[in-house]
């Protein structure tokens, strides 16, 4: 059948009449005389002004079939009096895409205008109609000479109002508009928004974009440029233009439009708040009015004290018209997870001119919260299917002071399909894991001392944690944890975002009658396994800092950084002395470390396709009495979200090879860690509407996991920089994606290019891009 479809998707031509041509594909050859910096994302947005684009490929690859415009010609008599087709709407089918001599002039207009938005003014842009061996068939080869940029010389204000004069050059440090950097519309762009931003924080309510214009000259004035709002509504003009000149003067202007009152500045008068609760039944109680703490309060129902709304509003009577104060009131209301929206006006007083009424409504969200989860997961060597759920309830408003209480608890059964058990193959459960959490968040800070001295548009939330999970390996071990911890968490500005635990305290305890007669001959034979799998009381402190470049818009190339410190074990060594000093016992036994992590992200976003790469750093420095980091504080590597390559906590540490066999799949772990992720993401296909997206990703992952300390137990497992190329591990491969907005089911396939353990060669070794050597990956959600 797909043999047939081929053959048929050739004859595309075969429903056009005798002057209809198809478009074959468009092209693009852009030339300058110097370099030019990211070229070709340059390239790619130009030619996206191209119209007509031609007839899609399945999965955009040009070497399978048009599959839309073949289902398109397969039922031409449907299609073509149907021009709103439900499937030409919603491009399930595709009519054929025609040359059209109208468009491709329209095109170099457009391409045209986006080199001079990007400061090439003498940008020339030719079209060329190029036949092909079908007669009907035409491509478009589109030809672009860039031409020069200009470089910006000199910033000049042309400011009518003394006081809006004096609050920009005030803040002229923070200009986007640099000499000596070349000239684009987009920095023009950017700074007639800074300016705005600013006025806005000062009190001018009526103050718009508008107001703002620039004026491009070169050295000699002659040439103008006047910059509209809209980048594509400008005016060019040139009189005799040296070419040589590369040097051009900017002038921004900020004067009255159609309001005369862009310089009248406002002050904030009455605030009203609007409190609807939707969910409350009784749709028959009166309006209540009331004010506190000088804001006026309408509400039928009180579903949250007036105290809790009015310490996260930042408008304040008499206070001059801000943004800020406005933008941090709504982001700060909705972080309360109280309200499902929060909306903001706003009326100038007609008594009184330069005052301004705030009126806030608010509407509550359901106050609880219950969801369930399921999870069926793979790993290949660590176990052969996973099956899990979890239930979540949460209360997001208790006692009326949006305090929020959340319960999860949460179940994963591993089952194996081998001979490791008794010397029979057959599939048996080999792992459990159980968890439960409960979560309590206050919208306060929480301390023994008066927090006046800090912003209240950034007071963090204090936040009391209780855990206990279960880990159990069938015929191995089992390994309790209980943990403790209160912290708090604040979000500096919308890039930063802090979380502080001043304290917690995790007991593990690993049974000795859970331990199987195998596991314990192995850790009495293995100082470094013992240490790994013992009681550990852990007690300590941890911070986390995380920075996001755009997290508003997920369309943008984004950053992201995280980097967390802990530390244990300090405190409660002193503790102890005086506990023992008193009493003549100890806290045994007591973990002692320090722990340092870093996450870095770059996602590079273009039209159909994403760029992803991490670099991850962990080291753990165990301290005093303490040989390796607690089990459950430890690294390791392997598995779908890290090193695709190798089974899950397979990877290490270092160089080491585990010479048993049946207790192979004892997880690796690790005091240090190195992982590099880069991976390819493309869209492949939508289905059902667009509902459905499929992905193919193309990846490599690097990385491996080491000990601090050198041990005789674990030969080549210390870091030792003279073996740090040979202990690197490397994978590559691919895989789907299959995204439903709300969840992604994602399947790799990894391949190991180079083990640590492979003597020779740096261990490298091809021959394990067969694909029976391949190692699946299934997991929801990306892996980075």
């Amino acid at each position: 059948m797909f043999v047939s479809i081929l053959f048929n998707a050739c004859n595309y031509t075969k429903h056009l009449s005798s002057n209809e041509i198809l478009l074959g594909k468009n092209t693009l050859n852009l030339h300058s005389q110097t370099p030019i910096k990211y070229k070709g994302e340059i390239e790619s947005e130009v030619l996206s002004y191209a119209q007509p684009q031609p007839n899609t490929h399945l999965l955009d690859l040009s070497i399978l079939p048009k599959i839309k415009l073949w289902k398109y010609n397969n039922n031409y008599k449907v299609y073509k009096n149907d021009s709103l087709h439900e499937k030409i709407v919603k491009h399930k089918v595709e009519r054929p895409s025609l040359i059209d001599t109208f468009s491709i002039r329209k095109s170099e207009m457009n391409m045209k205008q986006y080199l001079i938005n990007q400061g090439y003014f003498y940008a020339e842009v030719k079209s060329k109609i190029n036949p092909t061996n079908n007669p009907k068939i035409q491509n478009v080869e589109y030809n672009v000479e860039v031409g020069k940029n200009y470089l910006i010389k000199k910033r000049v204000n042309d400011i009518k109002d003394e006081k809006i004069k004096s609050i920009v050059n005030y803040h002229s440090d923070k200009s986007f508009i640099k000499t000596g950097v070349p000239f684009t519309n987009f920095i023009c762009g950017q700074e007639r928004e800074r300016i705005y931003k600013i006025l806005r924080n000062n009190g001018y309510f009526d103050f718009k974009m508008d107001n703002i214009s620039f004026v491009l000259d070169t050295t000699d004035k002659q040439a103008l440029l006047n910059l509209s709002e809209d980048i594509f509504e400008q005016s060019l003009s040139f009189e005799q233009e040296q070419k040589d000149n590369r040097d051009i003067d900017i002038t921004m202007i900020i004067d009255q439009t159609k309001d005369s009152t862009y310089n009248q500045t406002y002050q904030f008068d009455q605030i009203y708040v609007e409190i609807i609760d939707p969910f409350y039944k009784n749709k028959d109680l009166p309006i209540t009015k009331s004010i506190f703490e000088d804001i006026h309060f309408t509400y039928k129902n009180l579903p949250i004290n007036l105290s809790v709304i009015s310490k996260n509003i930042f408008i304040e009577h008499g206070k001059f018209f801000n943004l800020d104060d406005i933008e941090a009131s709504i982001n700060r209301l909705n972080q309360l997870g109280v309200f499902q929206q929060v909306n903001v006006n706003y009326d100038k007083s007609a008594e009184d001119p330069g005052k301004l009424n705030v009126y806030i409504t608010l509407s509550t969200t359901a106050k609880m919260d219950f969801t369930t989860a399921t999870d069926v997961s793979s790993s290949g060597g660590d176990y052969f299917v996973g099956f899990g759920g979890s239930v979540i309830y949460k209360n997001k408003n208790i006692f009326k002071g949006a305090n929020q209480m959340q319960i999860k608890a949460s179940y994963t059964a591993e089952f194996r399909n081998d001979a490791l058990q008794d010397g029979v193959k057959r599939f048996y459960l080999s792992g459990n894991n159980a968890s439960a959490t409960a979560e309590f968040t206050f919208p306060k800070f929480i301390v023994p001392f008066s927090t006046k001295i800090f912003n209240k548009k950034t007071i963090p939330y204090s936040v009391f944690t209780a855990n206990y999970t279960l880990i159990e390996r069938k015929q191995n071990y089992s390994i309790t944890n209980a943990t403790g911890s209160y912290g708090y968490i604040w979000r500096e500005t919308k890039n930063k975002y802090w979380r502080l635990n001043p304290a917690f305290l995790t007991i593990s305890k690993v049974p000795e009658n859970k331990l199987s007669q195998a596991f314990k001959d192995k850790i009495n034979n293995n100082n470094y396994l013992k240490n790994i799998f013992t009681d550990n009381t852990i007690f300590g402190e941890n911070v986390s800092f995380e920075f996001k470049s755009n997290p508003e818009n997920l369309l943008k190339n984004t950053t992201t950084v995280n980097v967390r410190f802990e530390e244990a074990g300090t405190i409660l060594r002193g503790i102890d002395w005086a506990y023992n000093k008193i009493t003549n016992y100890n806290i045994y036994p007591i973990a002692q470390y320090i722990k340092f992590e870093t996450d870095a992200r770059r996602y590079l976003r273009y039209t159909k396709s994403e760029w992803a790469n991490r670099a991850m750093i962990g080291i753990g420095v165990p301290l005093g009495l303490s040989s390796t980091l607690p089990y459950i504080k430890s690294y390791s590597a392997g598995g779908s979200f890290s090193n695709r390559g190798f089974n899950p906590r397979s990877l290490g540490p270092g160089r080491n090879v585990d010479t048993s066999s049946k207790l192979s799949y004892i997880d690796h772990t690790g005091d240090m860690k190195l992982e590099l992720n880069s991976e390819y993401r493309m869209n492949l296909l939508k289905l059902l509407s667009g509902f459905i997206n499929i992905k193919g990703a193309i990846f490599a992952d690097a990385g491996n996991i080491w000990l601090f300390n050198k041990t005789k137990d674990v030969p080549g497992g210390e870091f030792n920089i003279n073996y740090f190329l040979n202990d690197l591990a490397l994978s590559t491969g691919a895989g789907l994606r299959l995204d439903f907005s709300f969840i992604v089911f994602r399947l790799d396939l990894g391949f190991p290019i180079k083990k640590p353990t492979n003597v020779g060669s740096y261990g490298f070794n091809l021959s394990n891009l067969r694909f029976r050597d391949g190692v699946w990956n299934i997991a929801f959600g990306y892996p980075f």
